[in-house]
């Protein structure tokens, strides 16, 4: 029991970076730009020490939290080199922006990583299977997020928690042996 809850507190601090920026944007008050800026601003930064702490961990980096930090360290950076062009995009397109920056990082992970999108190392034809069931469910999510977008717990919020958990049943599902 004390194996599984360390595994899931060490999960989902990997989501903390998302988390804090989603509480200074949506979760204090009404949204406006100042406060979308300023969220991108500190959980760019957070995310920037996410990724760091997660690239000296001996497993391979989960891929869904890599793909969600790699959207807030772009959002981030924009923010701070005042490009707000790129805001803008991610202000139109919502959470898409960020279920399309995951996508990207589960077809380049998929094609150019032992470990694929699922990030667990295994026999090939497993983890190709398991990071393109994840690749495609990272699609259907980017699909919610146009259909529901502008409400942040349909588009988002519920997407993002079942990705993780998919994730992780996924990984389970691949063999430790290479």
């Amino acid at each position: 029991m004390r194996h599984a809850i360390t595994a899931a507190v060490k999960y989902f601090l990997g989501f903390i970076a998302l988390a804090v920026f989603g509480y200074l944007a949506f979760g204090s008050g009404p949204t406006s730009d100042a406060k979308f800026v300023h969220a991108f601003k500190v959980a760019g930064i957070v995310a920037v020490v996410e990724v760091t702490i997660l690239m000296f961990r001996p497993a391979p980096v989960d891929r869904l939290i890599f793909g969600a930090n790699l959207w807030l360290i772009v959002g981030g950076s924009a923010a701070l080199l005042k490009q707000w062009w790129v805001l803008r995009i991610y202000e139109d397109f919502d959470a898409v922006s960020m279920f399309a920056t995951m996508l990207g990082v589960g077809i380049v992970s998929t094609a150019f990583s032992r470990a694929g999108f699922v990030g667990k190392l295994g026999h090939r034809a497993k983890v190709l299977r398991a990071s393109l069931i994840l690749t495609g469910a990272v699609a259907i999510a980017l699909l919610s997020a146009i259909n529901f977008r502008g409400d942040v717990k349909y588009a988002a919020i519920f997407p993002m928690i079942a990705l993780s958990w998919l994730s992780r049943l996924l990984r389970t599902s691949v063999s430790d042996e290479a």
